[in-house]
């Protein structure tokens, strides 16, 4: 645990002075003060226009997830060739871990940033629903964080960054009927449903039994998905020695 601790502690010093760690403050308080702006000229936004601007964050977040992964692991190439993180300790698993818990809360300072600013602007639901949000945020996207490790190490930035465009365009369609009775076998989908039925459950409490049936189907999907996937990539990360390009 140690070890670990001071992995990902190398990790922030590596993103200190880069504009990765400014990414994730600029972009969700950008989108807060555009929503800011709009809804300003609007009036008090519903909670159907509340939950466009939580449909936002979940349709962009596949795309800056494929976007800022790549840029940590093109940092770890421009290195050395992955040298630091193949061999800076014995374990690999531990500077693997790293990597994916630096990026895990660095996307979860971004969406406790973007909805939490948005929840003290906008008081017209409860502030559990927005915990809520961020939550099914968090939890959705962690499994996009370990597919993009694997992308970004095996193909390289270009490969990561084009499937979060992929993924982004994935999640919009399926916020509409092309998700219903699928969404749960597709992982671009899972935050923005999640989403979606977040809202529905607290704007329509007479559905809440369809929509806690709809959640579970997601979450015994999404669950043990994540859980093997985490499983999957330590088991090949201890086993890549680098791309075959180096070889």
């Amino acid at each position: 645990m140690i070890v670990l601790l001071c992995c990902i502690k190398s990790d922030f010093y590596k993103l200190k002075h880069t504009f990765i760690l400014w990414l994730h403050l600029i972009i969700p308080m950008a989108v807060v003060l555009m929503f800011w702006g709009y809804y300003a000229s609007v009036g008090v936004p519903s909670i159907s226009k509340v939950n466009g601007y939580i449909e936002v964050l979940a349709v962009a977040f596949p795309f800056m997830i494929g976007l800022i992964t790549s840029m940590v692991i093109e940092q770890e190439e421009q290195a050395g060739n992955f040298q630091v993180l193949l061999c800076s300790i014995k374990s690999k698993v531990i500077t693997y871990l790293s990597k994916l818990i630096i990026l895990f809360l660095l996307g979860s300072f971004s969406i406790t940033l973007a909805v939490g600013t948005f929840a003290l602007l906008y008081k017209t639901v409860p502030p559990i629903f927005y915990l809520k949000v961020a939550i099914a945020l968090l939890i959705g996207n962690l499994f996009l964080y370990i597919l993009h490790i694997f992308i970004s190490l095996q193909f390289g930035m270009g490969a990561s960054a084009g499937l979060g465009v992929a993924g982004s365009l994935i999640s919009a369609l399926m916020i509409t009927g092309l998700g219903d009775g699928r969404w749960q076998w597709i992982p671009w989908a899972w935050g923005v449903r999640l989403c979606d039925y977040i809202t529905m459950k607290t704007a329509e409490p007479s559905f809440s039994a369809f929509i806690s049936s709809e959640m579970h189907k997601g979450f015994l999907v999404l669950i043990p998905v994540t859980c093997l996937s985490v499983l999957a990539s330590l088991f090949w990360f201890r086993k890549w020695e680098g791309r075959k390009s180096y070889d």
